[in-house]
């Protein structure tokens, strides 16, 4: 039974370019692959090749380092030209090791025994999961196998979440389509492991072909997972949201998912999970979605991870008309490209090319018609309107108890004012006014 969430908005989904378009893999692949260092929420790797070293496909090149990181793989064989600052599509640069492409794709020859999954354990999952250098592709990008060990023993609810509710994208729900046999393989076997009692894929009723293929397969095996397909609403593939909707539990405020007994996992987090598990492979390769107005012919794409966000657009035709906004990830999250020379990370979804009628510039500060629509939409039952209002006055006392802390940046506030006020700038200039203790100069 599906349950609600409160607040959210209903942008047009803008999914129709793509919704119908399969995965398919590049026709020209890149000529060289750039690998940022860091691709995961706690850190960057460290370089575990050289300057003039052959690569082979899966081939480990970076390991966690004492700050943290994520194991990283070449996604094609080659030679090693430089390890060097590139730009990172999270903004600014990044160290990064670039590979030239041989054209060869030639595999590793250490790649791990594929297993099956009755003989798939606790201590298995959390070794290959860390092995493969896996992290939440949803946008998250936090270890999985940190989040598999801390879950183990402590949930009765596994969520899948195939929601996909930002406008445009449309990577998972063809991910959910094509590959939906071993995603709940994946999602039975990390269920069974973590000791969940319930199976969950949530996913939105405006991807009703994926749910039907879910739904034959869970038939054909008799399997014990759930499908639930709700209202398109956004921001439903919020963790706290998607549980909310998936079991009527309530993530408390400062607390996490593992406080209600539930753990949540991307559909393309637990594709490449059972991908490391029943096939040996590690992470090197995701779907990805190139649309937008701007872009001529939009599509879903199955990239090496490093491939230039360039390379992908020429994939697509390159523009059409001149982009007034290009983003990875959809508009209400998307964080705005500085070049398309940064590559495709691992938790990349898309690259959305905006024109100057689909992108909504925020304004810079008109004044509040105080209508109440933020306080309305706001799926955390934040008040966005005092939050301004507090940090304006320099208030750090009063804006302590607006719990700005609990914001997940989901960007309804900014999305639903009518006064065009960029909401989300504003809260997240408050939490850190709060954190350095200091208000507005």
């Amino acid at each position: 039974m599906a349950h609600t969430f409160f607040g959210g908005v209903f942008p047009a989904t803008r999914k129709s370019n793509t919704r119908r378009k399969p995965l398919s893999k590049l026709t020209r692949p890149p000529l060289e692959v750039v690998i940022p260092l860091l691709m995961s929420a706690d850190g960057p790797s460290v370089p575990v090749v050289r300057p003039g070293e052959m690569v082979s496909v899966r081939q480990v090149i970076a390991q966690p380092g004492a700050d943290g990181g994520a194991m990283a793989h070449a996604s094609v064989s080659g030679r090693v030209a430089a390890i060097e600052n590139r730009p990172h599509p999270w903004g600014g640069s990044s160290l990064a090791i670039v590979i030239r492409s041989d054209g060869q794709n030639n595999p590793w020859s250490g790649s791990p025994t594929p297993k099956e999954p009755k003989d798939v354990d606790l201590e298995l999952l959390v070794s290959r999961t860390r092995a493969a250098g896996i992290v939440g592709m949803g946008g998250g990008a936090f270890p999985a196998w940190e989040k598999v060990s801390q879950a183990a023993g402590r949930v009765d609810t596994l969520i899948v979440n195939a929601a996909e509710c930002e406008p445009y994208v449309t990577a998972d729900h063809r991910l959910l389509l094509e590959r939906s046999e071993k995603i709940l393989r994946g999602a039975s076997t990390l269920g069974r492991c973590l000791g969940a009692q319930r199976v969950v894929i949530v996913t939105e009723g405006d991807k009703l072909n994926a749910a039907e293929s879910v739904e034959r397969r869970l038939r054909r095996h008799r399997s014990s997972a759930q499908l639930c397909t709700v209202r398109t609403r956004y921001p439903l593939g919020a963790e706290k949201q998607i549980i909310q909707t998936a079991t009527g539990r309530e993530v408390p405020p400062g607390g996490s998912p593992l406080d209600v007994k539930c753990v949540v996992f991307n559909v393309a987090t637990v594709y490449a999970i059972q991908d490391a598990l029943f096939f040996g492979h590690p992470l090197t390769h995701r779907a990805v979605t190139v649309t937008g107005g701007a872009v001529t012919r939009p599509r879903n794409l199955w990239v090496p991870i490093g491939t230039p966000l360039g390379h992908l657009l020429e994939e697509a035709g390159g523009l059409r008309e001149e982009a007034d906004l290009m983003l990875t990830g959809g508009p209400m999250m998307g964080i705005p490209l500085q070049s398309l020379d940064a590559p495709v990370t691992k938790d990349t979804n898309s690259l959305v090319c905006l024109t100057r009628g689909e992108h909504k510039p925020q304004g810079n500060g008109a004044v509040c018609i105080r209508c109440g629509k933020c306080v309305a939409a706001c799926p955390m039952h934040l008040a966005p309107t005092f939050i301004r209002r507090a940090l304006d006055e320099g208030d750090m006392a009063r804006l302590a108890r607006y719990h700005v802390e609990d914001c997940i940046s989901c960007g309804c506030c900014s999305f639903i004012c009518p006064a065009q006020i960029p909401l989300v700038e504003t809260v997240a200039r408050a939490r850190t006014a709060l954190e350095k203790g200091v208000g507005p100069r």
